[in-house]
């Protein structure tokens, strides 16, 4: 959590906490002339593996994303797609750098082989295990 707040703090984002209506746990927004806040939802604090990977996606946004992607009611395929393009590859990100190669291997070197037990031991959600497991299968060039 630590090196996140600290990657947060050395991009000028501010991390604030709000009551959001579910599904919603995470939001980045940026406006020009303002520095970048990301909104996570209370109820994080006290499931520190989804906080972990909903923050990790969020900065995910910071890195990857351009222009406006924050969810909104669609009324084109082509809209939905820029969203879901720009969610996969915050999601990406935040697999990427919550769980390097070489830790994964680690991991894998431990017997700590299974999703719930990868899971634990990053300290992440199972599905953050998912899609880091098929990143690892494909990695992407």
């Amino acid at each position: 959590m630590e090196g996140m707040i600290t990657l947060a703090e050395s991009e000028h984002i501010k991390i604030d906490y709000y009551s959001f209506n579910d599904p919603l746990k995470g939001i980045y927004f940026v406006e020009q002339g303002l520095p970048p806040v990301i909104g996570l939802d209370y109820s994080l604090q006290n499931d520190l593996p989804l906080l972990r990977s909903v923050l990790a996606e969020e900065l995910g946004h910071h890195f990857t994303s351009v222009g406006n992607c924050i969810p909104r009611q669609f009324y084109n395929y082509s809209a939905r797609q820029h969203i879901d393009k720009a969610e996969y590859k915050a999601l990406r990100w935040a697999a990427n750098y919550l769980i390097t190669d070489d830790a994964l291997l680690n991991a894998f070197q431990n017997c700590i082989d299974t999703v719930s037990e990868l899971a634990e031991h990053f300290m992440v959600t199972p599905e953050m295990i998912n899609l880091r497991l098929k990143l690892f299968e494909k990695p992407i060039h």
